[in-house]
């Protein structure tokens, strides 16, 4: 691969997923701006991933196959992608997920047309892994509603409001922009690449577009909720994750705090999801106070399981406010009304496609 100031470099872990790499392989490939190289790394499966993998490399020479010689996991094995990969910017995929048209041609002229910026993204449309069901679209609030470029000043000013902006599959890096802020920190596990796009997008700024660029398959036996449905690992991983933002000057002072209480909602929702509900990780993540204890345990008591998941989410967001509920729902409307323009406007063209028939 020849670098060049517009190079790009997808870094593709596998781990057993023989039967989503196609689909993830084929998607990639077939972006307008295609990748310059395609680094397809192994992490040490036992189906024959190997074998789809070294098909397409033997059919496109972007594809290159690597191969861990034991498994290591998805953050060492990112790691191991941004030291192999050569290019200018550099993408992060995901074998179970699919990128849509267009991204890497858009992420690549606002990168060109924003120096600055440390990263672009987009959205990301979340379906079940499973059921292929439509389970929502992140982020959930919008940091802004018109494409263009973020400085670090008010990416800060936007995380005192809402998180959760940027969906690593969702998102193109400038390389060297990854490389000063640290790269992966394996301590950090799998919120490792969160810390990192947040590192990035407080000290270079990014480029954000209003358009879906992703399918996201969420799967329940991912290595994020495995960490997070067990009470031990939970708690021990969010000291870990305390202490790494207190040292570090790249976050404002105030976010430490800030993040903890949105990450004990997002933990506490996973429990109040699960059938039946995760009472042990629940009381865990969301207690501050026996007022808390007490409220929680009247509802899971006096409610049942579908009442008590409704009343228990309100009483957190009550309690942990994670984000601005005035965000939620402009960003939801704006979402409604793109689909209905998108609606009315294929409408249009299909009428105008029509052939004529010679009446009015």
């Amino acid at each position: 691969m020849r670098v060049t100031e517009q190079s790009l470099s997808v870094v593709l872990p596998n781990y057993n997923h023989a039967s989503y790499l196609p689909r993830s392989l084929d998607a990639l490939l077939s972006q307008d701006r295609t990748a310059d190289e395609i680094i397809v790394i192994d992490d040490g499966s036992t189906d024959d991933s190997k074998d789809v993998i070294a098909r397409y490399a033997a059919k496109f020479a972007s594809v290159r196959l690597l191969a861990n010689e034991r498994n290591m996991g998805v953050i060492a094995t990112l790691s191991r992608g941004l030291n192999e990969a050569r290019g200018h910017y550099i993408y992060f995929g995901a074998a179970d997920d699919f990128v849509m048209p267009g991204f890497f041609a858009a992420a690549i002229k606002m990168l060109e047309a924003n120096s600055r910026a440390g990263l672009f993204f987009g959205d990301a449309i979340l379906v079940d892994g499973q059921s292929k069901r439509m389970l929502g679209v992140r982020p959930p609030v919008r940091p802004q509603f018109c494409a263009g470029f973020i400085d670090p000043a008010k990416v800060a000013r936007l995380l005192r409001r809402n998180d959760n902006f940027v969906v690593t599959g969702a998102a193109v890096f400038r390389r060297d922009a990854l490389i000063s802020a640290g790269g992966f920190d394996e301590g950090l596990s799998s919120f490792a690449d969160g810390y990192l796009v947040r590192k990035v997008a407080l000290t270079h700024g990014c480029c954000y577009m209003p358009s879906p660029v992703l399918t996201w398959c969420v799967f329940p036996n991912s290595v994020s909720r495995k960490t997070s449905s067990e009470s031990d690992r939970a708690r021990q991983f969010l000291a870990k994750i305390e202490e790494q933002l207190a040292a570090d000057p790249a976050f404002p002072s105030w976010y430490r705090e800030t993040f903890l209480r949105r990450w004990r909602f997002a933990t506490a929702r996973l429990a109040v999801q699960e059938d039946p509900i995760n009472r042990d990780l629940l009381m865990d993540m969301a207690m501050h106070t026996a007022i808390d204890r007490a409220v929680l345990n009247c509802i899971l008591r006096v409610f049942g399981q579908q009442s008590a998941r409704m009343f228990a989410l309100g009483w957190l967001w009550l309690r942990l406010r994670p984000f601005s509920l005035i965000g939620l729902g402009t960003t939801a409307l704006a979402r409604y009304w793109t689909t209905i323009w998108f609606k009315i406007r294929s409408r249009t063209v299909r009428i105008r496609l029509r052939p004529d028939s010679g009446s009015a």
